[in-house]
């Protein structure tokens, strides 16, 4: 792990307010169950960085006027991330369609992007980013700032060798990576094509379909939820904050060794990953005689029916949880670990499980998941945030900003599709944890990838 010491500095513009481009309908718009739940009253963080290009697809060479622009006319088709977040009946949330637009803020850095490339190890420019706070100087953590205020909050930033970063976060409560990633992409396309007059994937509400039965059905025990009476517990910025950021990048061949484990038994990526993940942070941080619990986002949209409507950008997603003692996690084989995936991933394959959350939520209340020693792994490879053009061709990075991301401080861990310096394809794990453990949780990892090789390099031999 290399360590980041570069300093630069930022100057950044007063908050300005977009709005869109037309006129849109003044109403009030019904949040499902699963967008308004307390689990999800947070961010989520997400940054773009271009080096600079001759070839630029606009007139001026300016990424701040260009995404502008862009934003107040995808804003147009998206009207409800220009409202705000209200207090409904019974602790329901609902949007206000008022128009009054997102926070945007232009920044100028005194640095080269070569420069900051230069000065991260082999795996590339990936998270933690140095001076994040610079880059995106409304990011928030924790569930500040839910009611009331932006849904969305922007900062493009060039740097001095023409190249920018664009960083924004939302809340969660308007739309998952998934959501993000299809409003982003219409940012990208009105600015790589300014006469293009409507997104190619047009918006859909579409919260109706997610609404609780008549006769509330609760099919699943649901052992993602706490059981807590009062579920808004809430932690300070500074908790999340005193937590160390750091990133793990596992190559092809990591991610071989963890699938392929003994007995010609070969593992699904994610659960390989997860296990790994699971393991090692289990190993570092909890007592053996503890429960532990791996809570990981299934995104509904392709996959329960009712299907969502085309171009739905809520949140969709469910959270099925493996639970087991610490002590056999650790001591079980990696395969023990992903088979306990494997099996709750079985179990909520079919439809009656999402509308068994959602009865479950209107029939208990909107509890926070269970987070004593409890683990998210939220998997984004698939979103292809890295590969948005917005004029200067495609990012040397594009995704998930940090780790600390959720309620509670060190609890969820991002993966998302990454290239690092040398080309090579791989996932990176974006993980906050206590400073004092990061070294441990480094080594636990690359042990549970040896672990793996020595395994293989036995059974080969016994051939």
């Amino acid at each position: 792990m290399a360590s980041i010491t570069l300093n630069f500095s930022v100057e950044v513009s007063a908050p300005e307010l977009i709005k869109p481009e037309k006129p849109t309908p003044r109403e009030f718009k019904y949040l499902s169950n699963i967008d308004d739940q307390i689990g999800l009253r947070n961010h989520i963080p997400f940054v773009h960085f271009y080096l600079p290009t001759m070839h630029a697809n606009h007139d001026h060479n300016d990424p701040v006027a260009m995404i502008k622009q862009a934003l107040s006319k995808v804003l147009v088709y998206y009207h409800p991330v220009a409202g705000r977040l209200r207090n409904g009946d019974k602790g329901k949330l609902v949007v206000d369609c008022c128009g009054e637009g997102v926070i945007f803020r232009e920044g100028n850095a005194d640095i080269k992007l070569a420069e900051l490339c230069n000065a991260v190890d082999d795996d590339g420019l990936k998270p933690p980013f140095p001076q994040w706070d610079k880059l995106l100087v409304d990011d928030i953590w924790g569930s500040n700032f839910i009611i009331d205020s932006s849904l969305l909050r922007m900062q493009v930033t060039r740097f001095a060798c023409g190249g920018f970063v664009l960083a924004y976060t939302f809340n969660h409560c308007i739309c998952d990576a998934y959501g993000a990633y299809q409003f982003i992409k219409a940012i990208s396309e009105f600015c790589t094509n300014p006469t293009q007059t409507t997104p190619t994937a047009l918006p859909s509400w579409g919260r109706e379909t997610l609404k609780p039965r008549s006769s509330l059905t609760i099919s699943y025990p649901h052992l993602e939820y706490g059981t807590s009476k009062n579920p808004t517990i809430t932690y300070a910025e500074s908790q999340f904050k005193t937590l160390a950021q750091t990133s793990i990048f596992l190559s092809p061949t990591d991610i071989s060794l963890l699938k392929n484990q003994p007995n010609n038994q070969k593992l699904p990526t994610f659960d390989a990953v997860s296990a790994c993940l699971w393991r090692a942070r289990t190993r570092t941080l909890l007592n053996p005689e503890s429960t532990t619990r791996l809570l990981f986002p299934i995104d509904t949209r392709f996959r329960y029916k009712p299907l969502l409507p085309k171009g739905y950008y809520g949140s969709a997603v469910v959270f099925p949880c493996a639970i087991t003692k610490a002590s056999e996690l650790v001591d079980k084989p990696l395969s023990y670990a992903a088979g306990l995936i494997s099996e709750v991933k079985k179990e909520v394959g079919e439809d009656e499980y999402r509308a068994s959350v959602l009865d479950f939520i209107e029939a208990n209340g909107r509890k926070g998941f269970h987070s004593e020693g409890a683990f998210v792994v939220s998997d984004m490879t698939r979103l292809r945030f890295g590969e948005l053009d917005f004029g200067w061709g495609k990012g040397i990075y594009g995704g998930p900003s940090r780790a600390g991301t959720g309620l509670v401080p060190g609890m969820v861990t991002s993966l998302v599709t990454h290239k690092n310096k040398e080309g090579v394809v791989g996932i990176l794990a974006l993980v906050s944890l206590p400073q004092e453990f990061v070294d441990k949780f480094h080594k636990e990892i690359r042990k549970e990838i040896n672990d793996c090789n020595i395994a293989v390099g036995k059974l080969v031999s016994a051939l």
